[in-house]
């Protein structure tokens, strides 16, 4: 006991001797200071400008040696970029490789930057008429006179691995089911495709196929009536995820479909990731892609690429002048990826052509204007609606050729809407088909064709 209060009293006589030395500090630091001799401030300017000069050339130096090493790992010796070597020797009043501003990397009126698009964009959310958060889009109608529109109609079903429900839940509830008859009306009908990202699910599903189930999912991939997009373990959160999470799934969807599937995703599909990330973009595009699709941007980002038909792009790095990085990116222009959101501007008339929502059902739509089965009585004035809706969407974008998803979270459960969807819309093209002087083609093909007709405008 007498230990410890000997320790203690120790201890405070070093506390007070350490806060009286502090305050000594203070107080000789608040006294005035002699006037310095004259020439020695003038002395201390130059000696901290010497210092200050020494830090810059050797920040200098040390961005100048990671430019030439990324140099040297996108370039190797003996490449030849542009019928120019590339050195990496570079005079100071060169830019340096790979740390080139955004603006010394435009090579033309259409490129865009998005930290020049954000810096100019008010944010504002003035009404836009039946598009909300655009603006009201017209056409005159002879627009596709020499060209005409081409609509790609692409069936999807997004589904989460966890959200409302656990991974196993969903799967039992709804997934099985979707694939199951995914399987079997795709089978059914060689005109019908469809699309599929969520490989967590899928991996699941085919512990339980026999060798001929499995056989026929490889034969609908070979036919292209099945595509895989992506390729990722889940549909990764892009904003919030580090850059190895969002890798590490990629490569674990990727190696089970190379291993049980024998295919490879070239086209990327990210309909649902809160945001998306330049970081994911970069790793597709090393993942051996080439083509993107994305959806939750900000509307006001969306309006202005649509008013300057910029929605169809290619995706560059900030850091890479060079289109080494480049990935071709459609950018959907409306508010969601279901129906209502998808066919063009107005949601009360495109959920009308969602007909999984035919009265009667569980599902209706929210503008209390249902869809009506298509007839040989009505087949004109609903083909004729809906073209409208394709024709005011197409004018967002320069190619002649209009991607239409069709799809929404956990569809196509049960056999009857694969039956509504397909039989619907099947006597909709039938019309388009028949009535040439509309200048419109109507088909169903896997995502790939539609983003390889991007990379020849």
């Amino acid at each position: 006991m007498k230990r410890k209060r000997l320790l203690a009293l120790f201890a405070g006589g070093v506390f007070i001797a350490a806060v009286m030395s502090l305050h000594r500090m203070l107080e000789q630091g608040a006294e005035p200071q002699q006037e310095a001799p004259a020439g020695q401030g003038d002395q201390d300017l130059s000696r901290l400008a010497q210092k200050i000069d020494r830090l810059e050339r050797l920040l200098s130096d040390n961005n100048r040696l990671v430019a030439t090493l990324r140099d040297s790992l996108l370039h190797p010796k003996g490449d030849n970029i542009g019928g120019a070597n590339v050195s990496s020797a570079h005079s100071p009043a060169d830019p340096l490789p790979g740390c080139r501003l955004a603006d010394e990397t435009k090579g033309g009126a259409d490129e865009v930057q998005l930290l020049d698009v954000y810096d100019r964009l008010p944010f504002d959310n003035p009404p836009g008429g039946v598009w909300k958060q655009g603006f009201d889009i017209r056409y005159q109608g002879d627009e596709w006179d020499e060209t005409p529109l081409e609509v790609i109609l692409v069936p999807h079903s997004h589904n989460d691995p966890g959200w409302l429900k656990t991974f196993d839940n969903y799967y039992h509830d709804q997934t099985k089911h979707i694939l199951n008859n995914m399987l079997t009306k795709l089978s059914e009908d060689s005109r019908r495709k469809m699309i599929w990202a969520e490989i967590s699910y899928f991996s699941r599903w085919w512990e339980e196929l026999d060798q001929k189930k499995r056989d026929t999912v490889k034969r609908l991939l070979a036919g292209g009536q099945l595509e895989m997009v992506t390729g990722g373990w889940v549909m990764a959160d892009e904003a919030n995820s580090h850059y190895y999470a969002l890798l590490d799934q990629l490569i674990e969807g990727h190696q089970w479909i190379q291993t049980h599937l024998g295919v490879k995703p070239s086209s990327g599909w990210a309909i649902d990731p809160f945001g998306h990330s330049p970081s994911m973009a970069y790793l597709l595009k090393g993942a051996g892609l080439s083509n993107m699709v994305i959806q939750r941007v900000h509307y006001a980002v969306k309006k202005e690429f649509a008013r300057q038909q910029t929605l169809e792009f290619r995706w560059r790095q900030s850091w890479d002048s060079s289109p080494l990085s480049d990935i071709t990116c459609h950018m959907m222009p409306f508010y969601s990826y279901d129906v209502p959101h998808t066919c063009g501007p107005d949601p009360a008339v495109c959920c009308q052509f969602d007909f999984h929502r035919l009265p009667g059902g569980r599902v209706f739509c929210p503008w209390r204007v249902p869809p009506q089965p298509i007839t040989e009585q009505n087949v004109q004035e609903r083909a004729l609606l809906l073209l409208d809706q394709y024709r005011r969407k197409s004018r967002l974008f320069r190619s002649p050729v209009l991607f239409v998803p069709l799809g929404d979270d956990f569809r196509f459960v049960e056999p009857s809407e694969w039956d509504a969807q397909f039989r619907n819309y099947q006597q909709l093209f039938a019309f388009f088909q028949t009535h040439p002087e509309l200048h419109v083609s109507v088909r169903t093909p896997s995502l790939l064709p539609l983003l390889l007709s991007l990379k020849a405008l």
